[in-house]
């Protein structure tokens, strides 16, 4: 999968920079929508920082607030978002249903209804923007009749699949290009090309998406998920096996795998997994180095193998753990 480095996206471009809640409030909001941004620590400030440049129709955002908040929006009504974690981990509710999201799981939030979502500290994000009338267009143009199917996206993208793969590199194809001197852009048709292709695979990758998902008994695997989350904030640090939760929850292991491949697009290994290196990134972000070690946290969070451990942290989250201890 195209890695994406957080330092990397619209380099050159200024920082808006604000630890200011209201400020960043209002920032973000002439940029996108009306909302609510709420930090979920009481007293504690954001450290925003947010980079952004449009083309036309779409354009691209990188988005740090640095420090774990809630945002809910009103609805977007006149383009979409794709927002890909680069590293870390947020979530977003829309009614029952609810997408954990990281670098391998993008977000694609409504145009038109409520939605909520927490971005946990650490999760720089980057942001694809796209006006809902410019992708009506190419959807017309890829699916003739059926664009308006089409046009009904889901609110998840997996990036690691083929589909999301070739969105992704269409997305970075696009951003090198807008990032480069005026003197050497590419010409008007290869920068109409470059985003005619990117909301072309956007709308492939959605459509496949949606093909795997299942409508039957969906409350009820809402249900299972929610349940299936708690259980794992409150034991994935424990001995723990997917079978075992699979008992606990009161449903075979091929239900819940099913379950959760539809709804987060991941298996219940990979997601106990992240949820222990989340936990791991806690403590170690609050970890004094001089009195814990790596390998003290990395086994309290059910890691035996420190190598193992610490090349499935970086992938997560884009850095070693003694990084983020000496923070």
């Amino acid at each position: 999968m195209v890695r994406i480095l957080p330092r990397d996206v619209l380099r050159g471009r200024p920082t808006v920079a604000t630890t200011d809640v209201d400020d960043a409030h209002e920032k973000i909001a002439s940029l996108f929508c009306s909302h609510d941004l709420v930090p979920q620590t009481r007293g504690t400030s954001v450290d925003m920082k947010l980079r952004s440049l449009h083309r036309g129709d779409v354009g691209i955002e990188y988005l740090d607030y640095g420090a774990e908040v809630r945002i809910d929006p009103q609805g977007l009504e006149s383009f979409h978002l794709i927002q890909i974690p680069l590293t870390g981990h947020a979530r977003m509710e829309v009614g029952s249903s609810t997408v954990d999201s990281n670098p391998r799981m993008a977000t694609v939030p409504p145009v038109d209804r409520p939605f909520s979502m927490v971005w946990d500290r650490g999760t720089p994000h980057l942001i694809v923007y796209v006006r809902r009338l410019a992708l009506a267009t190419v959807a017309e143009q890829v699916y003739g009749e059926a664009a308006g199917k089409a046009m009904d996206l889901g609110y998840s993208m997996n990036l690691a699949t083929e589909p999301g793969r070739a969105f992704l590199r269409s997305v970075v194809e696009l951003h090198d290009d807008m990032i480069r001197p005026a003197q050497v852009t590419a010409p008007a048709f290869v920068q109409r090309l470059l985003v005619d292709t990117m909301m072309s695979r956007l709308l492939m990758a959605m459509d496949e998406a949606a093909g795997t998902a299942t409508d039957r008994n969906q409350e009820s695997e809402s249900r299972l998920i929610r349940a299936f989350r708690e259980l794992l904030e409150r034991h994935a640090t424990e001995e723990l096996s997917v079978p075992d939760i699979a008992e606990c929850l009161g449903v075979s292991v091929r239900t819940l795998q099913t379950a959760l491949r539809a709804e987060c697009g991941a298996s219940p290994s990979e997601l106990l997994r992240r949820a222990r290196l989340d936990r791991a990134r806690e403590l170690l972000l609050a970890a004094d180095p001089r009195e814990q070690t790596i390998i003290s946290i990395a086994e309290r969070c059910g890691f035996s193998h420190q190598g193992r451990f610490s090349a499935l942290y970086l992938d997560a989250f884009g850095e070693l753990p003694s990084e983020s201890l000496r923070r």
